[in-house]
């Protein structure tokens, strides 16, 4: 088995377990000398037939935390959402030490299918995806991983918009407009959902430029 880490930053876990993210960073090579390239996975995951991927802890098949339910690939890199498995001790000592910080890292577990050699570079074209990890230490350092967090008012939206590379006025004057959106929608959910959705393409977009420099 070869794995790949990519870090995460949970500011604030979800109390029922979810979490969402990318699982691995397409373009850019991580500490282990591997670059992921779009697609590699794409094969894989289909053959899974929507079968959950399993969430382990520390890749330790003994330690299944949890299970990442959905997926998809953007240029960014896997995007997933999972959640985990609170009505486990295992589940709820890595949902504590998440929330704390202490778990900084998502890693999968996956075998080579096609792959090549860029100087001291294996350029991987196709993976057999296995798990994916929540781990202390990382290899990779472009992919982060958001959990889901409830919007409770501007500043929460500013933050997000930081976290996306936004400068800290143009965070301040961008949420004080959504803020003011989600506040007039007949329909706060839906308000809601829009502007993370928004929020969270919008970080992808930037994660996967500044991984192009």
């Amino acid at each position: 088995m070869n794995y790949a880490g990519f870090p995460f930053e949970i500011k604030q876990l979800n109390d029922a377990g979810h979490v969402e993210g990318l699982a691995a960073a397409y373009g850019n090579v991580d500490h282990g000398g591997d670059k992921m390239l779009f697609g590699s996975v794409t094969k894989s995951l289909a053959a899974r037939n929507g079968r959950p991927l399993p969430m382990l802890y520390g890749h330790d098949l003994k330690r299944p935390i949890g299970a990442w339910k959905e997926w998809h690939e953007t240029s960014a890199g896997l995007y997933v959402k999972g959640k985990i498995t609170l009505g486990t001790r295992d589940g709820q000592e890595a949902h504590a030490l998440a929330n704390d910080g202490a778990l900084t890292g998502i890693s999968i577990g996956y075998i080579p299918q096609q792959k090549s050699f860029e100087g001291g570079t294996r350029v991987l074209a196709e993976v057999d995806l296995h798990e994916a990890s929540l781990v202390p230490v990382p290899l990779n350092d472009l992919a982060r991983v958001t959990s889901v967090k409830s919007i409770g008012n501007a500043r929460d939206i500013a933050e997000l918009l930081q976290e996306a590379g936004v400068s800290g006025r143009k965070a301040k004057a961008a949420a004080g407009l959504a803020w003011k959106a989600i506040n007039e929608s007949d329909d706060d959910a839906a308000a809601e959902a829009e502007v993370r959705a928004i929020l969270n393409a919008s970080a992808a977009r930037i994660a996967a430029i500044g991984g192009s420099k």
